[in-house]
């Protein structure tokens, strides 16, 4: 039996789903969130899930109302896409945010009895270290990789001090995940319910910046990510299934609103590329180092032909890239490594 965790509007889900019953797999998909109260009174209601969890010696058994049992010694494979337990609202009765948090362990207890031997892509127990920028940046240094100089603080002297080591040419970047999730549920456009989600682009610093650095500590003296801008001549998208690389060119330096953050321009050039073996190597390496068995990783093709790593998406997005292609190569390779077929 294989599982999928992803929120029901995941179209990479779907590909991956799509993939596995072309080869006959036994797959069962799974939206967490819809065991929540919190996730909004009207979804709720319509999708709710009532679970039961039975523990045996060495499995437990997850049941549902509508039949379906699902044991652990039996999952051969999970296909994580969000292990994401939503939070009680701040408005919330005591007896409401003590079930959430008991919802919560039952469901990570559950999962945290499946077999060695089952394969997840990825293992959120393991996606908590590992998604981290600080992390990965001290561990693609010792596996040989180019990283930019980085300085992460909330000391404003340091940061002035690093712009006159780099001249004046430095970026400001999102520490922590790219998305902030707002624990209050919205309803979207199409009538879903959903969470919204926060963060900043990633931006240069000017000199007139350096000012308000007092002030912009002040407000709560959290440390911001600061790195050297690096002289592009194009980004790469590098996404690891296994020991499988997937590599594309984004052509970032062609728009004038991509020219920092690619995430400006939702229509910019891509084209799939090889990366030299030994960045390939190096990169395949950091991944396992993880012991994680997918990632997204972002990379700078510098214009005197250096290949940097940023970070590692360990969720990240691939489908954009694969818009003119028939099918998804990407999912196609999660599904095999899934069935063991890689």
């Amino acid at each position: 039996m294989y599982i999928i965790l992803a929120q029901n509007e995941d179209i990479h889900a779907d590909a991956v789903l799509y993939y596995l019953k072309q080869n006959g797999a036994d797959v069962k998909r799974f939206d967490i969130a819809y065991l929540f109260d919190e996730y909004g009174s009207v979804e709720y209601e319509k999708h709710r899930q009532k679970i039961s969890i039975e523990i045996g010696t060495s499995s437990g058994r997850l049941l549902f109302p509508n039949g379906d049992i699902i044991s652990s010694d039996d999952i051969e494979g999970i296909f994580c896409r969000s292990f994401y337990f939503p939070k009680a609202r701040d408005e919330s009765s005591t007896a409401d945010q003590l079930a959430t948090a008991e919802i919560r362990c039952a469901l990570r207890g559950f999962f945290s009895l499946v077999p060695e031997t089952c394969i997840w892509i990825n293992n959120p127990y393991i996606e908590d270290k590992v998604d981290n920028k600080i992390y990965q940046h001290h561990c693609a240094l010792q596996h040989g990789l180019y990283v930019p100089d980085t300085l992460i603080t909330n000391d404003a002297a340091k940061v002035k001090a690093f712009y006159n080591k780099h001249h004046g040419h430095i970026i400001i970047k999102q520490l922590s995940d790219i998305s902030i999730i707002d624990e209050k549920p919205i309803t979207t456009a199409e009538g879903y319910r959903d969470y919204e989600f926060k963060g900043f682009y990633t931006s240069k610093v000017n000199a007139s910046d350096l000012d308000n650095l007092n002030d912009y500590f002040g407000q709560g003296c959290a440390p911001a990510l600061f790195q050297e801008e690096l002289l592009k001549k194009s980004e790469l998208r590098a996404t690891v299934v296994g020991n499988k690389i997937f590599s594309y060119r984004i052509y970032s330096q062609e728009n004038v609103k991509s020219l920092t953050d690619f995430r400006h321009v939702d229509d910019l050039k891509t084209e799939s590329c090889q990366l030299d073996m030994d960045t390939e190597a190096k990169i395949l390496k950091l991944i396992s180092s993880w012991k994680i068995n997918f990632a997204a990783v972002d990379l700078v093709e510098t214009i005197d032909g250096r290949i940097v790593f940023l970070e590692a998406n360990v969720v990240g997005n691939w489908l954009w890239l694969e818009l003119n292609k028939n099918g998804s190569d990407i999912a196609k390779a999660i599904s095999d490594l899934l069935l063991n077929k890689h």
